[in-house]
């Protein structure tokens, strides 16, 4: 029953986020929000997670791994050169030269092609004319646990190890202060440390492959230091510290990850042009908040896999900004800035910048 109605709030969420206009990489890489189409005969390159329906149409070409939470649609010669993993129904009549994997129901029409292994949820079906090189594999919906821990009681009978009232409160009790934890700090955010707040959400936009590489290195390195810790010196303050000082990094990313979702919608979708950073911060931190408390009570293991990349981006964009005290550069930019100021005419030379190479002379 908990894990149900949680998956029904979940789509309900995520058909909510299909309006919100799209926050997404230049190239295809990133994150988008909302409807996805690639034209035909388009071709981009760039993993991409989306929120929201997906539509590749006829002779367009995706390089990369795609995630889709909505359902998902390959015309006809369209080519995802990579997994397709779609959190939703899915109509395949193109070539997908990797792994597919569908929640919902996947319907390989007559020109499909998929050089990996399918596996579904909802059901496969397959038209004669369309070819699997890998495996199919159906996937048993028992796998992700929806029913209540069963447990035998004194009389070696089945019963629920929990009264379902009780479980279904502890459940819901715990996410709601998850989410109220994480507005109070969206909140302390937004109304004392703006700027690093923008500072983060700027490194979230312009380079979330790099935010996202160096926060799972990070969050990866730190998990195994804070455990070795932990087991060879018994309550050590400092594994204690560490995981409080990764905590509070990886909420901040949070946040910011969270404002920029509520810039969109307040701006996108509600026309909102005044200074809207608190109300933004709060709405899109309750928001994604709110989706990954629902995936945690559908599944752990969907929540490891789905929710883990987001907090990787979110820490990334926090280690790359020093906590968003500085703005974070691309390399090369910074000596074009200081080429361009030392070309100003009239400038004197003690003023001048120092070249790439020269800042140790002198």
């Amino acid at each position: 029953m908990i894990k149900r109605w949680s998956l029904v709030l979940l789509l309900v969420t995520l058909l909510s986020l299909g309006a919100i206009p799209v926050l997404a990489a230049q190239g295809g890489g990133g994150v988008h929000f909302g409807p996805y189409t690639l034209s035909a005969e388009d071709s981009v390159t760039g993993d991409l997670v989306v929120f929201g329906p997906v539509r590749l149409k006829e002779h367009s070409e995706f390089q990369g791994d795609l995630v889709a939470f909505g359902t998902a649609i390959v015309d006809e010669a369209a080519l995802v050169d990579g997994d397709l993993t779609v959190f939703g129904a899915a109509e395949i009549n193109g070539r997908v030269e990797g792994d597919l994997f569908c929640a919902g129901a996947v319907d390989l029409r007559e020109l499909a092609e998929v050089l990996g292994d399918v596996s579904a949820i909802g059901g496969i079906s397959q038209a004669e004319t369309a070819t699997v090189s890998g495996e199919i594999v159906p996937v048993d919906e028992s796998d992700f646990h929806w029913e209540l821990p069963i447990g035998r009681g004194e009389t070696g009978e089945l019963s629920p190890q929990k009264p379902p009232w009780l479980t279904l409160l502890w459940h819901w009790t715990r996410a709601l202060l998850t989410i109220l934890a994480l507005i109070l700090f969206a909140l302390l955010m937004a109304t004392v440390w703006p700027p690093q707040l923008q500072q983060v959400g700027q490194a979230l936009v312009e380079v979330p492959l790099l935010s996202f590489g160096v926060g799972a290195l990070a969050l990866l390195g730190a998990g195994v230091v804070i455990a070795i810790l932990m087991l060879t010196i018994c309550l050590s303050p400092i594994a204690l510290l560490a995981a409080v000082v990764v905590g509070i990094g990886v909420a901040l990313g949070w946040v910011a990850l969270g404002a920029m979702l509520g810039e969109r919608i307040l701006h996108g979708l509600f026309k909102v042009t005044e200074n809207t950073l608190v109300p933004a911060t709060l709405l899109g931190t309750a928001l994604i908040t709110l989706l990954a408390v629902l995936v945690n009570l559908i599944s752990d293991c969907l929540y490891a896999a789905l929710i883990f990349p987001l907090f990787a981006l979110a820490a990334g964009a926090v280690i790359l900004t020093r906590g968003g005290t500085q703005a974070y550069t691309m390399p090369g930019v910074v000596a074009e800035h200081a080429a361009a100021w030392n070309q100003a005419p009239d400038l004197p030379v003690e003023l001048q910048l120092p070249a790439r190479g020269e800042e140790g002379e002198g």
